[in-house]
C-alpha cells in the first residue's frame, strides 16, 4: 500500500517536523555550547584555576561531536525537504537563493573555527582560544540567521508588495515589491492549473520550459534578508537556541554535582547561570515583543488564532503588546470573513486579466477568490484552539524557566534576603538535590518554550507553505511513499540521533569510555 496525494501531505508535513525538531537540538547545543566554553576560557584567564580549563576541553569535545551529528541530520533534512517538497525549489532559487549560499559560507567558516579552536586549545594563550570561539559562535549564530531568513519569508512572504493582498484582501503590503507581478500570477496561475488536472504543481515548478513561459519572478535577490519580519525572527530564534544550548550544559553540570556532590561543578554553574538569567529576560522583554508585533502585523491570521480571536475583540494589553496601540481591536476572524466576502464574484480570471490582458487563464481563471479565501480563512480557524493553547502553554514554560533560573541565583549567589529566603525554602531538599531539580525545570522549560514557540510559528502558518501564496499540495512531491519506507526512514534518524546523543554523555560523563567505545567501533585494538 502507498500514501497518495493529500495522505502524503499530511505525513511528510509529520516527518518534516521531526526531522527540523531533532536537528533543532543539535542547532542549539551549537550556539549555547561556545556561549558557556567562551565564558569558562575567559574565568580560566582571569584566574588561572585549571578546573576552568578542563571543563572547557569537555565541553568543546562535547560540541564537536554535537557539530558532526547537527551537520550529518541537517544534510538528511535539507534534502529530504527538497526530496519530499521539490515544489520548494522556487523559493530556493529565488527569495532563499542569496540567504541560503551565504548560510552555506557561513557553514564552512564554521568548520574551519571548530577545527582550529580544537586543535589549539591549551596551546596557546586563553585570550587566543576566547577570540576564536567568539568568531565560530558568530558564524554559527549567522548560520541561523539566514536559514530563519527563508523560513521568515515563507512566512511574511517580503517583497510581493501588495499582490497577495489581491487574493486574500485581510493580509498586509509586503514591502516594496521586489518580484515581477505578471510572471507571479503566471506560476500562480500554473499551479492551480496543475492542480486540476492530473498534472503535479511540484513538477511543474521544475520544468525548464514552463519557467521559460512564467519568466524572471524576481528582481531584488536581497528582499528576504532586509524583512521587518526576518529580523525580528533571527533575534528571537537564535536566541532562542542560546538560551536551551546553555540550559543543557546547566543540567549536564548539575547532574554531575547532584552525582558526586564535588563542589567543583557549582563553580562552571555559577559561570552559566548570570548569562542566562540575562539572556531569559532579554528574550521576551526586547526579541519577544519584536516578534510580537511583527506577527501582529504582518501574519495577522496567526496573531486571531494566537488570541483565540474566533471574532474582532478588544484587550488593551495586548494590543499594546501586539499594536504599540491599547485601543487597537484584535482583529479576529469574523473581520477577515468580511473582508474576503467583499471580493463577491470576482475570480482569479479577473485578477489576471487586469495585468495580463492578453494572457489566458484556461481552468484557473473560473476559480472564486471569496470562496477560496473563505475555505482558506476555515482551515487555519481549525488550528486555533492548538495554537492558542501552545502559545500560553509556552508563556506559562517562560515564566516557569525565569523562576527556576533566579531561584539558583539566590540559592548559589549570596543575594540579601533573597538567598537566606531561598535557601529556606528549599532547605528539606538540601544543596544537592535543590540544585538538581531547579536545573531540571530550566532544561524542561526552556526546551519546551523553544518547541512549543516554533510549533506556533509553523502550525499558525497553514494551510500555506508560502503565507497567501503556496499551498503545501503545490509543492509536495507526486510520488506515492509505501508507509513502511517513512517509518523506516523516521525510525533510522530518531536512532541516529538517539545515539549521537548518548556518545554526547558518554564523552561527557566518561571522555575513556569513549575513546574505548570508538575504538572498538573502528574496529581498532
Amino acid at each position: 500500500m502507498a500514501l497518495v496525494a493529500g495522505d502524503i501531505t499530511s505525513a511528510l508535513l509529520s516527518v518534516s517536523s521531526l526531522g527540523i525538531y531533532i536537528h533543532a537540538m543539535f542547532l542549539s547545543i551549537s550556539l549555547g555550547f561556545p556561549v558557556v566554553i567562551g565564558a569558562l576560557l575567559f574565568k580560566y584567564w582571569k584566574s588561572g584555576d585549571g578546573d576552568y580549563l578542563k571543563f572547557a576541553k569537555t565541553m568543546t569535545g562535547v560540541l564537536g561531536l554535537n557539530f558532526a551529528l547537527g551537520a550529518i541530520t541537517g544534510t538528511l533534512v535539507e534534502f529530504g525537504l527538497v526530496q519530499a517538497w521539490p515544489g520548494s525549489i522556487f523559493v530556493i532559487a529565488t527569495f532563499g537563493f542569496v540567504p541560503m549560499t551565504l548560510e552555506l559560507v557561513a557553514f564552512v567558516g564554521e568548520i574551519v573555527l571548530l577545527i582550529w579552536f580544537i586543535v589549539s586549545l591549551g596551546k596557546v594563550r586563553p585570550v587566543y582560544s576566547v577570540l576564536v570561539i567568539v568568531l565560530y559562535f558568530i558564524f554559527a549564530a549567522a548560520s541561523g540567521v539566514f536559514i530563519t531568513a527563508v523560513n521568515s519569508w515563507m512566512n511574511a512572504p517580503w517583497g510581493t508588495g501588495s499582490l497577495p493582498s489581491a487574493i486574500y484582501p485581510f493580509l498586509p503590503e509586503y514591502g516594496p515589491t521586489a518580484i515581477d507581478s505578471q510572471s507571479m500570477i503566471k506560476l500562480k496561475v500554473a499551479l492551480v492549473n496543475a492542480l486540476f488536472s492530473s498534472n503535479s504543481p511540484s513538477q511543474l515548478i521544475q520544468d525548464p520550459a514552463i519557467a521559460k513561459q512564467i519568466g524572471l519572478t524576481l528582481r531584488d535577490p536581497l528582499a528576504a534578508l532586509f524583512s521587518p519580519y526576518a529580523i525580528a525572527s533571527a533575534l528571537h530564534n537564535v536566541t532562542a537556541g542560546i538560551i536551551v544550548g546553555i540550559s543543557f550544559s546547566l543540567g549536564g553540570y548539575a547532574f554531575k554535582f547532584f552525582a558526586k556532590g564535588d563542589k567543583k561543578y557549582l563553580k562552571v554553574i555559577r559561570v552559566i547561570l548570570p548569562v542566562l538569567l540575562v539572556l531569559i529576560i532579554v528574550q521576551p522583554v526586547v526579541f519577544g515583543d519584536m516578534m510580537g508585533k511583527a506577527v501582529a502585523t504582518y501574519d495577522p491570521t496567526k496573531f486571531a488564532l494566537i488570541e483565540g480571536a474566533a471574532h474582532t475583540k478588544y484587550d488593551p494589553l495586548i494590543a499594546f503588546l501586539g499594536y504599540g496601540d491599547p485601543s487597537h481591536p484584535i482583529t479576529g476572524f469574523s473581520d477577515f470573513e468580511n473582508a474576503t466576502s467583499g471580493l463577491g464574484g470576482k475570480t482569479l480570471g479577473d485578477l489576471v486579466a487586469a495585468v495580463l490582458p492578453n494572457y489566458t487563464a484556461g481552468a484557473a481563471g473560473e476559480l472564486n477568490l471569496m470562496r477560496l479565501g473563505l475555505d482558506d480563512l476555515a482551515k487555519a480557524e481549525s488550528n486555533m484552539p492548538f495554537v492558542n493553547a501552545a502559545y500560553y502553554s509556552k508563556i506559562a514554560f517562560g515564566i516557569l524557566d525565569l523562576i527556576s533560573v533566579a531561584v539558583l541565583v539566590t540559592f548559589l549567589y549570596r543575594i540579601p534576603v533573597l538567598t537566606k529566603t531561598g535557601r529556606r525554602l528549599l532547605s528539606p531538599l538540601g544543596e544537592r538535590k535543590a540544585v538538581m531539580v531547579l536545573a531540571v525545570l530550566v532544561v524542561a522549560s526552556s526546551v519546551l518554550v523553544s518547541s512549543l514557540g516554533w510549533a506556533v510559528r509553523e502550525v499558525g502558518r497553514k494551510p500555506w507553505t508560502v503565507y497567501g501564496l503556496i499551498y503545501p499540495d503545490e509543492v509536495v512531491t507526486p510520488v506515492a511513499i509505501n508507509p513502511m519506507v517513512m517509518v523506516a526512514f523516521v525510525g533510522v534518524f530518531v536512532v541516529m540521533a538517539a545515539v549521537g546523543v548518548y556518545g554526547m554523555y558518554v564523552f561527557a560523563a566518561k571522555p575513556l569510555k569513549f575513546m574505548e567505545l570508538l575504538k572498538k567501533g573502528a574496529g581498532v585494538e
